[in-house]
């Protein structure tokens, strides 16, 4: 068969057109054909002619299942996740639910979703100042300008996928920590409690800096609420507070108890020194001590005014000494 040889499409048998072929592992396919398999679908050219029909016909029962499909929540602004709490079931499409029915995304059941992670891509661009002759300069140290995109992968059992990936903000969000980027973490943290309810934490904030190995840091994932904004998270009616338990193995330890061997130490208390009694040399220096004060009679007779009672060496009256 020569290269330019008709083909015809071995799913529904209507001549392939130019560059309108899709190869199968063991057949062909045209365009219009391919156009009905799942979005998430990516294994076409290792798919047989009789794998591809069984995918279309569940595409045609997928049809019917999203007919009755009703959302009562949804996130994200590039891809938007729909979800039917409900039919506990969910939707992933960049389109408004009025205009699905070109693109018939797959609804798939809450109770098939095996893991669901916020990744957190990160983009560095190179901030330049004007050098003198107007040419750009790095600034020194140099500066740069960080941009964040975040998406939600959500592992599924599907016979036809395995993952499907969401991004959920529109438009690059500069700056971390800041309201656009925090907001966008809280909405991510909504849509993980509502994919999985009542299942266990996944892994929350994996930062991809620039194309390098995430650095995994966990984060608890409590649920943001937001009952104004359907577009950042309903309340689910399947998220029920989760009460803290007691721990029975959380009692106190017996051998925690007081040590009665360690009670107060009778050689702990302050004992008197039996070396530190007084100096003898440390007694008072009598040299060091004023004169001492000779007593001195009392009551004589001056002989001169014969005046009585003087008790000093000098008469209280004349001033004549008690010798004079």
């Amino acid at each position: 068969m020569g290269l330019f040889d008709k083909k015809y499409c071995d799913i529904c048998g209507d001549k392939i057109g130019l560059l309108g072929n899709r190869k199968l592992e063991d057949g062909n396919m045209c365009k219009d054909c391919a156009k009905k398999l799942s979005p998430f679908f990516s294994d076409r050219r290792s798919s047989t002619v009789d794998e591809i029909k069984q995918q279309l016909a569940y595409r045609e029962q997928n049809k019917q299942t999203l007919a009755g499909f009703s959302p009562m929540m949804n996130f994200g602004e590039d891809d938007k996740i729909y979800i039917d709490p409900t039919k506990q079931s969910f939707v992933v499409s960049s389109r408004n639910p009025g205009s699905w029915s070109d693109e018939n995304p797959d609804v798939i059941p809450l109770s098939s979703v095996t893991n669901c992670n916020l990744r957190v891509d990160e983009d560095k661009e190179e901030i330049y100042t004007q050098g003198k002759d107007g040419e750009e300069v790095s600034y020194n140290p140099p500066r740069y300008k960080f941009t964040y995109n975040f998406y939600i992968d959500i592992n599924v059992n599907n016979p036809y996928f395995d993952e499907i990936t969401a991004r959920l903000n529109d438009s690059d969000v500069e700056g971390m920590g800041t309201m656009e980027y925090n907001r966008y973490q809280q909405m991510a943290q909504n849509v993980i409690n509502n994919l999985m309810p009542g299942r266990a934490v996944p892994n929350m904030g994996a930062v991809n800096m620039g194309g390098y190995p995430p650095a995994n840091a966990p984060v608890n994932a409590m649920p943001y609420q937001n009952p104004v904004n359907p577009a950042y998270g309903m309340q689910s009616p399947y998220q029920q507070a989760v009460q803290p338990q007691a721990n029975p193995y959380a009692q106190q330890n017996p051998y925690a108890q007081q040590n009665p061997y360690a009670q107060q130490n009778p050689y702990g208390q302050p004992q008197a020194n039996p070396y530190a009694q007084q100096n003898p040399y440390a007694q008072q220096n009598q040299y060091n001590q004023p004169p001492v004060q000779q007593p001195v009679s009392q009551n004589w007779v001056c002989p001169a005014c014969n005046a009585a009672n003087n008790g000093g060496n000098f008469c209280n009256f004349c001033g004549t000494p008690k010798n004079g």
